[in-house]
């Protein structure tokens, strides 16, 4: 998409940063294990999300695909979609992340409106298709989290 625009002009720009962006989320998800949260099992950690992502982004096409809002082709966004869903997985390994990860979800909504790719509402379908699917999944990711979870709702203590 890259490609569409002319170089040197500020959509250009944009839209590089909007493509790294993913580039961004998948090495965010890859390190991030390593950095942060309980070390349990970190493969699985990035199978799940990395797969959860990736189901985010082909419901987006699926949208894309069947139309879902008439006129609209674009919408939702797969870009949003796809960091969303990282951003709950990483979140929900550890609350930290939160800092780090809203700034850049709002520089990539930023960057997918400037670059001409999306509208305001292609990116909150994206956003509402990433929760979805990173809160839908999270705990497959984290099996600990669960059984504490049950836990606590039962009021016993660990």
């Amino acid at each position: 998409m890259v490609f569409a625009h002319v170089v040197g002009s500020p959509e250009f720009y944009w839209a590089i940063v909007s493509e790294l962006s993913l580039l961004v989320w998948t090495v965010l998800l890859v390190v991030a294990p390593r950095l942060s949260g309980p070390a349990g099992d970190r493969r699985r950690f990035r199978i799940v999300a990395f797969g959860a992502a990736l189901l985010a982004a082909l419901v987006t096409l699926i949208g894309k695909l069947l139309e879902v809002w008439p006129g609209n082709p674009l919408f939702p966004s797969g870009h949003t979609a796809y960091a969303v869903t990282i951003a709950v997985f990483l979140v929900a390994r550890d609350a930290r992340w939160l800092t780090l990860v809203l700034p850049l979800l709002a520089l990539l909504a930023v960057a997918l409106v400037l670059a001409d790719y999306h509208v305001v509402e292609d990116i909150a379908g994206g956003v509402a298709v990433g929760l979805a699917v990173g809160l839908g999944l999270r705990r497959m990711a984290l099996p600990g989290a669960r059984r504490a979870a049950d836990r606590d709702s039962l009021g016993l203590e660990v």
